[in-house]
């Protein structure tokens, strides 16, 4: 079967397939701008009737499609409509068709209603991936879920499901160029949520304009979101465990901690996030990240060391900092040997030194030692003779660190661009220095690339420019029933689409005005219009079909008003 272009249409029209027929595509109607309808060239835009059944559940009423309940549905008359959040109407076609005996016609709904993107356009989901909108929309009709990012009604950022990504039609797009370099091709009446909470379609949008940012860093590995309204990085698993906690997937159990299920920090779907027990989780990571190489891990002791070690001494260049440091080093100390809670570990401690002597002499040792930490002079003096021995051997604990750091691969090779590349890519430094097969040591080379890594640039996208691309494309859009909105890879939040068309496909020899019905998937009123463009017809011409719906009987030939589903 091909698809019918414009001429052939025309020429089935003229011979009664549609009646009445608009033999071109209709955007201006007694001076005012219309939702097209009429003759495109690959197909027909029908109109709808002024006749609705808004589905208004006034009386619990089960949506049954086997018996629809017609107490359901008020009956309405008017050349506008508006569909109440999260429900639908149903309405009939201006137009009645005669479908010849070699055509089938598959309807679309019309982007101006649903509000769409290019096919290329990438999505960001809470998995690290940003497919595009066709492919999610193939993926989808295999069953699989995603899960993205939106606003909540308050501003803040949640995880969020994203729902029947799909095909809408074929429609004229613009081109929004942002500050980051991205462009977005989106219909003109496609709504953008600015920096100051605002809903601005496409074509309204200016040079200059700031919008909602989406902005994800990697920290340790765990991406992290920049919350708008506190102005803080969040980590996109806690959204994902708050998903689960809101559809009682689990319970918010005390001592719990939450667990990537596949140890894939970056696969933040709520499905991928469980609740275990604390100390069973730090044992199962520790397990993992505490690898030696000979264990086939990447944990160098050495190394780790030097890295405690060297940033022990960064951080002892701030006075403020160095002072607090002791103090509560010394408040530790302090507890570990006066505190009865410690009492047991001071025993083992004590213990692991006394195993040359018998017991008698063991316990004549204790109670000397015992007697000397309860005099605070003694205490003083043994602290004094560490802090010496301690200081006498920085000098060959040095010359030891310089000679490691000389025998470790510092790879001169590696630049800034490299490692921030590695950075972004891995989101940690351990897995960085994986990638470019270094030593995690290199990387002290470029503490300002390693700073501005773990630190986030706070900026609004800003618009820079719009301008409107060439013909008539392809356009998709998704379904996001919670929150009526999404993030873009791009880094921006837009509306979802606002009504989606549901036309069963018309058979070969079937006849009669098209029964529309229009869902509102968002969670804001929705209005319609009589008598202009609602649904986008194709045509496909080939052979007659042994049986055709008129053949048959089909119980919906020649229906002529808003009809309900049959048994």
């Amino acid at each position: 079967m091909s698809i019918l272009p414009d001429w052939r249409i025309r020429e089935l029209a003229q011979e009664g397939m549609i009646e009445p027929f608009e033999e071109r595509l209709v955007r201006n109607a007694q001076n005012a701008g219309v939702i097209s309808y009429g003759l495109s060239s690959f197909g027909y835009d029908l109109r709808c009737a002024p006749e609705w059944k808004v589905f208004v559940n006034a009386f619990n009423t089960v949506v049954d499609p086997k018996d629809f309940d017609p107490k359901g549905f008020i009956d309405v008359v008017s050349e506008e409509i508006i569909i109440p959040p999260n429900s639908f109407v149903l309405a009939r076609s201006v137009e009645y068709l005669k479908i010849p005996d070699t055509v089938m016609v598959v309807a679309l709904g019309k982007s101006t209603y649903a509000r769409c993107f290019s096919e290329n356009t990438r999505v960001a989901l809470a998995d690290g991936t940003s497919p595009t909108l066709k492919e999610m929309a193939e993926r989808s009709a295999q069953g699989e879920a995603f899960f993205g990012y939106s606003l909540n009604e308050h501003g803040r950022i949640i995880v969020t499901l994203l729902e029947s990504p799909r095909l809408i039609g074929q429609d004229r797009l613009l081109e929004i160029e942002l500050d980051n370099g991205e462009v977005i091709e989106a219909t003109p009446d496609h709504e953008f949520i600015t920096r100051d909470g605002r809903s601005v379609q496409a074509g309204s949008l200016k040079a200059g304009d700031s919008l909602m940012p989406l902005y994800r860093k990697a920290y340790r590995g765990y991406e992290m979101v920049y919350q708008p309204l506190s102005g803080h990085m969040y980590p996109t698993h806690r959204l994902a465990d708050e998903w689960n906690l809101q559809n009682g997937i689990y319970e918010d159990a005390p001592g719990t901690h939450r667990h990537h299920q596949d140890h894939n920090r970056r696969n933040n779907n709520p499905w991928n996030i469980t609740r275990v027990d604390a100390s069973e989780h730090i044992r199962m990571h520790n397990a993992i990240t505490y690898l030696s190489q000979e264990q086939g891990g990447a944990f160098d002791p050495a190394e780790h060391s030097l890295s405690i070690k060297d940033a022990l001494a960064e951080l002892r260049q701030n006075d403020t900092w160095y002072r607090k440091y002791r103090a509560a080093q010394s408040v530790k100390a302090s507890n570990f040997w006066q505190d009865e809670r410690y009492a047991e570990a001071r025993g083992k401690l004590l213990l692991k030194h006394l195993t040359r002597w018998t017991a008698a002499e063991r316990e004549k040792q204790q109670e000397r030692l015992r007697a000397a930490y309860q005099n605070p002079e003694l205490r003083e003096k043994i602290g004094q003779l560490s802090r010496a021995a301690w200081s006498k051997a920085s000098d060959a604990r040095i010359s030891r660190q310089q000679e490691i750091a000389r025998n470790i691969r510092l790879r001169p090779e590696i630049n800034e661009e490299t490692v921030r590349q590695a950075l972004d890519e891995t989101g940690s430094i351990r897995g960085a220095a994986r990638m470019l097969n270094c030593d995690r040591s290199v990387f002290r080379r470029f503490r300002h690339v390693v700073q501005a890594f773990k630190g986030t640039e706070v900026v609004n996208h800003k618009v820079v420019s719009i301008r409107e691309k060439e013909g008539q494309h392809d356009v998709y859009c998704l379904t996001v029933p919670e929150a009526g909105n999404f993030a873009l890879e791009a880094g921006v939040f837009v509306h979802n689409c606002g009504i989606v068309a549901n036309v069963t496909p018309l058979e070969p020899g079937w006849e009669g005005h098209v029964t529309l019905e229009f869902s509102n998937t968002t969670p804001l009123p929705a209005k319609m219009y009589a008598n202009e463009g609602c649904v986008q017809l194709l045509f496909f011409e080939g052979e007659r079909p042994e049986v055709t719906y008129r053949d048959r009987g089909g119980k919906y030939q020649g229906q002529t008003g808003v009809t309900l589903p049959k048994l």
